[in-house]
This record gives structure tokens, sequence and C-alpha cells, in this order.
């Protein structure tokens, strides 16, 4: 495959990884809501998701991203160093939100997700735009 496949590949993964942990987050933050039989099923179909799309995605969006890195040359420079910290937090972020929502679906009653967690949904954004203005602009 080519570079723009690669490319194409790479942000329609990372979208989709992005989207499914800002659900995640969403779910996080509104946990207290989230307190009778039928909000453990939408956890449960969450958690689905989650193993099923998002976490392949995430797999999908680092396999490509590094393919594009090695085709362009682009692994030492700064920019990329300091997207791929970013891009660390968020799989960070992203196997501390799948055993939250682990531990909400198989546990009871489910435990209160970290306070830090509730915030989840607009720090991937943040750190979504963040790595994509890296890309995109390639700066340093």
């Amino acid at each position: 495959m080519d570079y723009q496949t690669f490319k194409m590949l790479h942000i329609l993964a990372a979208a989709t990884w992005l989207t499914g942990m800002v659900g995640s987050g969403i779910a996080m933050a509104l946990h207290d809501v989230l307190d009778s039989p039928n909000a453990r099923s939408l956890l449960a179909s969450l958690r689905s998701w989650n193993r099923w799309v998002t976490t392949p995605a995430l797999l999908a969006a680092m396999g490509a991203g590094l393919t594009i890195a090695l085709q362009a040359g682009w692994l030492a420079m700064s920019w990329l160093r300091v997207k791929l910290l970013l891009v660390l937090a968020l799989v960070l972020l992203h196997g501390w939100l799948s055993h939250m929502l682990r531990q909400l679906t198989i546990q009871h009653p489910p435990p209160r997700p970290p306070l830090v967690l509730r915030f989840a949904a607009p720090a991937t954004c943040l750190l979504g735009l963040c790595i994509g203005m890296l890309a995109l602009t390639k700066h340093f």
C-alpha cells in the first residue's frame, strides 16, 4: 500500500478510536445517573463496543501511524516525539477507561470511577486536537 492509503487508514482508525474513548469518558462522567439495570446493559454494550471496535481501531491507528513515520523518515523529528508522548497518554487513558468499564459491568454494586476519569472525554478531545495540530503543522 502507498503512503496515501496508510494515511487514510490512520486518520479513520484514529477518529474511530477517539470517538470510542469519548463515549467511554461520557459514561464515566454520567456514572451517578447510570445506576439502574438498563444502565448496566448500556455499560455492557459500551464495553463490548470498546473491546471489538475501539481497541482494534487503536491498534490499526498505531500500526498505520508507525508505517507512515517509517516511510516518511520522521522518526528522528522532534514534533513526532512530542506527538508520540501525547499518543502514549491517550493509550494509557484508554487502558484505564477499559479497566473501569469492566469493573462497572462485573462488580455489584459498581465502584465509583475516580474523579479524574470524569474528565476523560474532554481530555481525549484536547489530546486529539493537540496531536492533530502537531501532525498538520510539523513545525519543529
